[in-house]
């Protein structure tokens, strides 16, 4: 008997260490997002309520509308997207998950496509996107989109684990903006405001940064888990 309760706590245990990363995950990818969804927000009560919060943008006040659909698409993707990767929601609530990953999935390629369509139509000074910039952006906005799609394809064909990867490296790129707050403050603090090639070196960092994270994480759910030693355990108590 004592020897069952001794199994029974360890599995518990490890049950709320899971909830604790769990929650960890979540809190840190709400971080990451919350300068760039506030900032994006913003802007949008600037264009509807007429009010001026932040400083003026040429580019966004004459062609409002890709922008619009850009930060309504990222700041859903974002947000709800971080809730995709708790194991134990997915598992108590599969009907919840399929649900908001068909939302994920359109504001994903509308926060992509719309990303397109700014770099390549809006105006931008050239301390603020060089070419550099100007041909990473294009690049991820198509691999997003491409990896959505590939992972859409995946979940169709029942092959979980390769939907689990194509939308893990999907929102890596769409929290792009968030690791590039990250990576552009030392440099604000200690040299002053990245521009020209500096800032586009900075900006194409932070993508890799994240694409190098999810391939880690990606590659680490691949390998096998040792769980024999807690089966061998289970069964000799039962």
């Amino acid at each position: 008997m004592e020897s069952d309760f001794q199994t029974r706590r360890a599995i518990e245990s490890a049950m709320i260490d899971l909830k604790k990363s769990e929650w960890s995950i979540l809190i840190g990818l709400l971080l990451l997002s919350f300068v760039p969804c506030v900032g994006g927000s913003f802007r949008l009560v600037e264009l509807v309520t007429g009010l001026e919060i932040l400083p003026e943008n040429l580019r966004i006040s004459s062609v409002p509308l890709p922008f619009v659909l850009h930060i309504v698409g990222s700041v859903l993707y974002c947000i709800l997207g971080a809730f995709q990767f708790l194991v134990s929601i997915r598992r108590t609530y599969p009907k919840w998950h399929r649900l908001t990953g068909r939302l994920l999935i359109s504001a994903g390629i509308v926060s992509a496509i719309s990303g397109l369509w700014m770099t390549h139509y809006y105006v931008f000074p050239a301390h603020l996107q060089g070419y550099l910039l100007y041909f990473i952006r294009v690049l991820v906005g198509f691999s997003m989109t491409t990896f959505i799609l590939l992972g859409l394809s995946a979940v169709f064909k029942k092959r979980i684990s390769q939907h689990q990867a194509w939308m893990i490296r999907a929102y890596a790129l769409g929290q792009g903006a968030g690791t590039q707050v990250l990576v552009a403050i030392p440099w604000l603090l200690t040299v002053g405001e990245p521009s020209g090639l500096t800032r586009d070196i900075l900006m194409t960092a932070a993508w890799a940064i994240n694409i190098g994270v999810a391939e880690w994480i990606i590659n680490r759910q691949a390998k096998p888990k040792r769980t024999a030693p807690l089966r061998s355990s289970l069964s000799y108590h039962t």
